[in-house]
Parts: C-alpha cells; structure tokens; sequence
C-alpha cells in the first residue's frame, strides 16, 4: 500500500514532528504515553501556545478534531497521514523527490498552504487547489528548482507568521531549521527518493 516515497517522506518529517531521536519501537508503535520517557518517544505534547493543540506522532488535534490523541497508534497515525496529507496533497502525482517536500509541508502547514507553496514555487496562480495545470507543471520543471523555490516560500511564510504574531517568535528558529535541512535533503541530488 505505501510507496518507498512515502516511507521515506513520513520517515524524514517524523525527525521533525517527533524529534532527532525518532525511532521505532514496541511501545512507540503502540503509541505509549504513561511516562515521560514515552511521551517524548511519540512526541506528544499539549502546550497551549503552540496552535495545533495536543499533538502526538505530529497529528494535531486542531487539524484532526476526530482523532482520539492520546490513543492513537504508530499504524493509525501513519493512515492518516496517508490519507489526509499524502493523498490529499496529491504527493503520489508528484515526481518523488518534489513529493517528500510537498508531504512536509502538507503536514506542517495544512494541505491547501502546502499546496498553494507548490503553485507559487511553479510560477502558477495559487489557488490551493491540485489539478491537471499543476501536476503537469510540477512533472515538467527540473525537481530540484521546484523545491528550491517551495523552500524560498515557506520561510518567508514562517517569517509572516512572526511578524503579524510576535509571540510565536520562540518556535522561528525550530521552524526555519526544518525548512533549511529539508532544503539540503531533497535538493541533494545524490539521494535517490525512488
């Protein structure tokens, strides 16, 4: 059912919604959060200033109000990240590489952002909306551009984003870390995202 670019993408953003540490293990893929060593292990939080709400494997409640946090699994996450981020988003239309980016963004900044991001990195109006104009645009310019340019949008969105709401200056620099590693990971073209 998942494609290798998809493992590869959930893999690579789960360094980010999780941490640096992310790794799977029995109690992570049953989603444990009973102890503090465990609640790090599938990154659930519930800090009131952070808009998403309370997160788990990077599923926020705010964006998936019908999801049961604090019991979701490993496999229940990974569906709905399928389903709600890389379908959705239509990743699986994308050429590989381009789509590992677009899936990131898609879970960290909702997919009609993420979409409208690709859209404007592809010289087009942006409207959000995935059609036939944009996946053949997206399947026609060299993927590299592409996600350069994706990148060059979303750091300035992180920088709008602090500038209208000063008190979200403590996650900037989280923010601008992410865009930046997943610059130098999907415009490395000695990376093979087949």
């Amino acid at each position: 059912m998942y494609t290798n670019s998809f493992t590869i993408a959930i893999e690579h953003s789960m360094l980010y919604e999780v941490g640096s540490f992310w790794q799977l293990t029995p109690e992570v893929e049953q989603g444990l959060v009973g102890t503090k060593a465990q609640r790090r292990a599938v990154g659930y939080v519930d800090d009131p200033l952070d808009r998403g709400g309370e997160t788990k494997f990077g599923i926020a409640k705010n964006a998936n109000p019908d999801v049961d946090i604090y019991n979701l699994t490993w496999d229940e996450a990974k569906t709905i990240y399928f389903h709600r981020y890389w379908l959705a988003g239509s990743c699986d239309q994308l050429p590989n590489r381009v789509a590992v980016l677009h899936f990131d963004c898609c879970v960290n900044h909702g997919v009609g952002r993420a979409n409208k991001f690709l859209q404007l990195a592809l010289n087009l109006d942006a409207d959000g909306v995935i059609g036939n104009h944009t996946l053949e645009a997206a399947n026609n310019e060299d993927p590299i551009a592409t996600c350069e340019a994706i990148c060059e949008q979303r750091a300035q969105f992180y920088q709008d984003i602090v500038q209208r709401k000063p008190n979200q200056a403590r996650f900037l620099q989280g923010w601008l870390r992410r865009c930046d590693e997943m610059r130098e990971f999907t415009c490395d073209p000695n990376i093979d995202f087949s």
